[in-house]
């Protein structure tokens, strides 16, 4: 099973995305959000690293801090908690 952690200011509603993306799976991904201030402890294992769209401006800080690919969440998909159309960005990405 494949990690995926969303981050973003906070973790609340990119939380209500990380379920949503999870179920659009069937659970073959395990999708976790934390925030910008903890997401560094929760890097173990994990495959890729999705920002919120309020926090695209750290990406390249992000970038240098982790090994893996990193990239912004679809303001869009965002806004309407599309779970589904991330998953199939999280696809394209990590090449499911």
């Amino acid at each position: 099973m494949k990690k995926i952690i969303l981050v973003c200011n906070a973790g609340m509603s990119t939380g209500m995305l990380a379920e949503k993306i999870e179920a659009a799976s069937d659970h073959t991904l395990e999708v976790k959000a934390y925030s910008e201030a903890e997401y560094k402890d929760y890097l173990k294992d994990v495959s890729l690293v999705l920002i919120g769209p309020q926090i695209r401006f750290l990406k390249p800080q992000i970038q240098d801090a982790v090994d893996v690919p990193v990239e912004a969440i679809s303001p869009m998909k965002y806004g309407i908690m599309d779970g589904k159309g991330v998953y199939e960005d999280i696809k394209k990405l990590i090449g499911e």
